[in-house]
């Protein structure tokens, strides 16, 4: 922790091998970056139109057009259509929580520390890890907001994964450019 106390501005400063294996974390934090993107296009759309579905389940559209003579429709007993997503159960729910919740600021905690040692001012410091923070409860709750049709969750899911894009790209680019420039 008395790195943290000392003038900002030393990660230039430290050994090839920390810098190196710094740098390897930082390139792994690009590419999750990545694949957290390419991962919510396939999930839930860039859009997130696909967000209500996938959490809270959604009914098949209905077609009101009578066709004679194409397959017939098979409905189970009761009587009700099948569901096109059938709604995220809270034990997933439960699951993909408690995971976030361990992994996540642990990666924020992470990603701080490294800026932190950059030699960016006190106030972009502080305002980048309060975006990271806020992004990162904010993309934990966003899943059971979505499930359980709050007004605004859509909002606040592409809310959250803008701020985690951002302030995690920032925490990790910074770095990386103050270790390695000439």
């Amino acid at each position: 922790m008395q790195d943290f106390t000392r003038p900002s501005g030393r990660l230039r400063a430290l050994p090839l091998g920390a810098r190196a294996v710094y740098t390897v974390f930082l390139v792994f934090t690009l590419l999750g970056l990545a694949l957290t993107v390419a991962l919510t296009h396939d999930m839930v759309g860039i859009d997130l139109s696909g967000a209500d579905g996938y959490y809270g389940g959604e009914a098949p559209p209905v077609d009101e057009t009578e066709v004679e003579g194409g397959p017939a429709l098979v409905i189970p007993p009761g009587g009700e259509a099948l569901a096109a997503f059938e709604p995220m159960p809270r034990r997933k729910l439960l699951e993909i929580t408690h995971f976030h919740l361990f992994s996540m600021p642990v990666y924020l905690l992470i990603l701080s520390h490294m800026y932190m040692l950059s030699r960016a001012r006190k106030p972009l410091k502080v305002a980048w890890v309060a975006i990271g923070s806020f992004g990162t409860a904010l993309h934990i709750a966003a899943p059971w907001l979505v499930a359980h049709d709050y007004a605004g969750s859509l909002a606040a899911y592409a809310l959250s994964g803008l701020l985690l894009l951002a302030s995690y790209l920032v925490m990790s680019v910074a770095p990386i450019w103050e270790m390695w420039r000439r």
